[in-house]
């Protein structure tokens, strides 16, 4: 059993009707089983557009379990669930809310809170390099996709995989026969690649690396440019 995510497009009661419209790669796992004959079954499960997904709350009970299973921080380790209280904490104080008053539930929580906490607890796991289960990008909304890869250029990390060693590799072209240490890197956009992963940008194509793995890149400023040592005058 596998779970898909879709937006209602059209509902005729009449004829009990549902037109739902899939991601690609929902699709492609719905036509998987079609193709394989096996028999399909769709629960149905109806959400309000602003309450937290199913797919938010795994993406965040997963990068909990990771944190804890790294043992890296303070005494609130001891279980998931105290290591789970302490990022609720942490989250009410930052955002000047009451105790309590954060939730990951569709009853008390949103999206826009949820996505959030979810950008809070992958900025602690690279931070301190913990291992994740789990690929941001996969499972990041994709407005959110963009403070992924600011993060991974500013702690060095691949921002495919959160592998280390990495490099900044350059999506813009900055003209032949000019020395990259003199010219001034700011605003041109950059991504945080390992080896691996950088050579496959180029194997691919760079447009189709990031159209595959919905990148944009991030112009670099003065912060990603300290962090890297680039050049920053004329």
């Amino acid at each position: 059993m596998t779970e898909l995510f879709g937006q209602v497009n059209k509902l005729d009661p009449n004829k009990g009707l549902v037109t739902l419209r899939l991601s690609d790669d929902d699709l492609r796992t719905l036509q998987k089983y079609h193709a394989t004959n096996q028999q399909q079954v769709l629960s149905v499960i109806a959400s309000d557009d602003n309450e937290p997904t199913p797919k938010q709350r795994r993406f965040s009970f997963a990068l909990l379990n990771d944190i804890w299973l790294s043992q890296v921080g303070g005494s609130w380790l001891e279980t998931v669930e105290s290591t789970r209280r302490h990022f609720y904490g942490m989250y009410e104080y930052y955002h000047g809310l009451d105790f309590g008053e954060f939730s990951l539930s569709a009853v008390k929580g949103n999206k826009s809170d949820t996505n959030e906490f979810i950008n809070m607890l992958l900025d602690y796991s690279v931070l301190h390099n913990i291992s994740l289960s789990v690929k941001p990008l996969n499972e990041l909304e994709p407005q959110e996709i963009a403070h992924w890869e600011y993060q991974c250029l500013m702690n060095k990390c691949c921002v495919i995989c959160g592998k280390r060693p990495s490099d900044l590799h350059h999506l813009d072209t900055i003209g032949q026969g000019v020395d990259r240490r003199k010219t001034n890197h700011l605003k041109h956009r950059a991504v945080q690649l390992c080896r691996t992963h950088h050579q496959m940008a180029h194997s691919l194509g760079i447009e189709t690396f990031l159209q595959k793995h919905h990148l944009t890149g991030i112009k670099i400023d003065e912060r990603i440019a300290e962090v890297h040592r680039l050049n920053t005058g004329d």
